[in-house]
């Protein structure tokens, strides 16, 4: 409950029904003591979201980032309240939080998908090389293993020091696969070759399976 300027107690966006939100589950993780925690959300609303976790976490605020229709929103939270829940296997701990700070871009998409609108078109990609921004919004690890895993696979040549790998990124839903766990396929579109013909360049699209501990898996 929160105070209005009359002194009455206003609900909280999650109380009463959580009213106005969204249900359905999406990825992301909260940063705690230095540390990324993989989260898995359950609600989003104007306000803020709802999200479980295997991490039980003290702080009162926190940074969490979370995709929703394969955009990445960087967010700061409060977190409202916190309980522990009964897993099939182990404990879990949900926890509701308030934003306190969002770009207004990525607030617009949040309002876009809890009340169901299109997202807007998108400007036409422009020709040259392929250094997808969505890419490097991927931890780090899972970067570095998705280039390799390319590489290994004569899918992409080793980039050089400095540079960005030349690939685009497409996710798919994220997915839960029970006892807080999760994971989100993404589709990855690498070149190699033709550095001096385009018609000598060969072109890949690889899946990767993506799971909240950041390790990955090549499914097709």
């Amino acid at each position: 409950m929160a105070l209005n300027f009359l002194g009455r107690k206003d609900a909280m966006w999650f109380e009463n029904g959580a009213s106005g939100s969204k249900h359905g589950k999406f990825i992301g993780h909260a940063l705690h003591n230095g540390r990324e925690i993989p989260i898995l959300g359950t609600t989003v609303s104007r306000e803020g979201l709802a999200f479980v976790s295997p991490a039980q976490i003290s702080a009162d605020e926190l940074s969490v980032t979370f995709t929703l229709r394969q955009r990445r929103i960087p967010s700061r939270v409060k977190v409202q309240r916190g309980e522990a829940m009964q897993a099939p296997e182990r404990i879990v701990h949900r926890y509701f939080c308030s934003f306190t700070a969002i770009a207004a871009d990525d607030w617009d998409a949040v309002v876009r998908y809890v009340e169901d609108q299109p997202e807007p078109p998108k400007a036409a990609a422009p020709a040259g090389p392929m250094v997808d921004e969505d890419f490097r919004t991927l931890p780090h690890a899972v970067q570095q293993q998705i280039v390799e895993q390319l590489v290994r696979l004569k899918r992409l040549a080793p980039p050089k020091p400095g540079h960005q790998p030349l690939i685009r990124l497409q996710t798919g839903a994220a997915r839960e696969l029970g006892d807080g766990r999760s994971c989100q396929d993404v589709v990855i579109h690498s070149r190699i070759g033709g550095h001096h013909h385009a018609h000598e360049q060969r072109s890949f699209d690889t899946r990767f399976r993506v799971y909240a501990n950041h390790r990955i898996e090549v499914v097709a």
